[in-house]
């Protein structure tokens, strides 16, 4: 919020419903209508647009209705808190909401007090009240369907907290090889959690990203890793991996400026968009400063375009593994490399191939002129090798390289 004003859209496809909402907030001096939206699409760029603090959500809205919307905004502004709004207590479309992100719950017959009180709690956090008020107007299953979806957010919130602040995140790393030479450019730390349920590292940080919980858990994350910066060569760098959302938190430049930066690329993953490139530049023109350098991940997939390249003029590409995958026998794939590779030449960028698992793709990714590049058949991810009488070599490596 902006000096204790709320920045407020609303969306429902009613006419005559925006009409009376947008009066009705227009008598509180707290909140700025920030936008109004018709269907789930026109919502979800509204949202992506202003960053609203609270965003009420008609539930059967066109588009893809409530739930669509809901999801999506969490994605793109994920400081946003969510009103369901709807003219029915539907248990199945109540609990769908809170599945998909939203924290409260209001209904169209609710007098205008109550629906500002909505708006205010939501933004304050308080927005558990409208989950209990709203368990008392449904039937016994109905509200047990809607405490357990409550209770499953609360458990995995507590779960990610847990991670964060315990011992739950263990580093591990991926050398980053010379292609030609076998020599290691760098290391790739990686996240893995020891704490139950056993789940895939991107599991865990989907579900921190839909508890609000992403750029704390990359930072812990990343703190990890730096710790781990003086047991690496001085002429290996570090790649750390952080979502847009933690390139732009104070707390990375001042965890970077307490550490080598030059030393470390900051790998941008494909977790959430980029906002607003223009308040990313001048992020980056901070942490470059300081010497670290950007690699775009997940180059061939998701929202890497070339528009985003072009905006972010990261230093490193990354091919994603879709992109790498039978490289050998794709002409597509071949094609795609090697002009995305001669684009990197031009302006100055180097390029990473992920997922490397044959000696096929391997020597084509030789021949198409891709210098550096990782996966299991180089090295799989594990501790930080010691060095063995003056060489630095990764264990349970192939040998590729003869």
């Amino acid at each position: 919020m902006t000096m204790g004003r709320i920045r407020l859209m609303l969306a429902d496809d009613e006419g005559q419903v925006l009409e009376a909402m947008t009066q009705l907030v227009s008598t509180d001096p707290f909140i700025d209508l920030v936008g109004t939206a018709k269907d789930a699409g026109e919502a979800i760029d509204l949202a992506e647009l202003h960053l609203p603090d609270v965003a009420l959500l008609d539930v059967r809205m066109p588009g893809g209705g409530g739930s669509r919307a809901a999801r999506e905004i969490r994605l793109r502004s994920p400081e946003t808190q969510i009103v369901a709004l709807s003219a029915s207590t539907d248990p199945r479309t109540v609990v769908s909401m809170v599945r998909a992100g939203a924290v409260g719950y209001v209904g169209k017959d609710q007098s205008g007090d109550e629906l500002l009180r909505a708006i205010h709690r939501s933004a304050d956090g308080r927005s558990s009240i409208l989950v209990d008020r709203l368990a008392e107007r449904l039937t016994e299953h109905q509200s047990s369907q809607l405490v357990q979806a409550s209770e499953r957010a609360r458990v995995s919130k507590e779960r990610i907290e847990e991670a964060i602040h315990g011992n739950a995140l263990e580093t591990v790393f991926q050398p980053i090889v010379e292609l030609h030479h076998g020599g290691i450019r760098g290391v790739e730390a990686l996240t893995r959690f020891m704490s139950k349920p056993r789940r895939s590292p991107e599991t865990w940080f989907v579900e921190a990203a839909n508890q609000r919980l992403l750029t704390q858990l990359e930072l812990a994350a990343a703190a990890r890793a730096l710790e781990h910066l003086d047991a690496i060569p001085d002429d290996v760098y570090l790649s750390v991996n952080v979502s847009t959302e933690t390139l732009c938190e104070p707390r990375l430049l001042a965890m970077l400026q307490a550490n080598p930066a030059s030393r470390v690329v900051l790998e941008l993953t494909e977790r959430t968009p980029v906002v607003d490139y223009a308040e990313m530049s001048e992020w980056l023109a901070d942490l470059r400063a300081l010497g670290s350098r950007l690699a775009v991940d997940d180059v061939g997939k998701g929202f890497s375009g070339l528009g985003h390249l072009v905006e972010l003029a990261p230093d490193l590409l990354k091919f994603d593994r879709s992109l790498v995958a039978g490289v050998d026998t794709d002409t597509t794939k071949s094609g795609l490399i090697t002009r995305l590779t001669s684009f990197a030449d031009e302006v100055g960028m180097e390029v990473v191939a992920e997922g490397i698992e044959t000696e096929a793709e391997l020597n084509t990714l030789r021949a198409l002129g891709v210098e550096t590049g990782q996966g299991f058949l180089l090295g799989r991810p594990g501790p930080i090798p010691p060095l063995v009488n003056g060489t630095w070599e990764w264990p349970m490596r192939t040998r590729p390289f003869g």
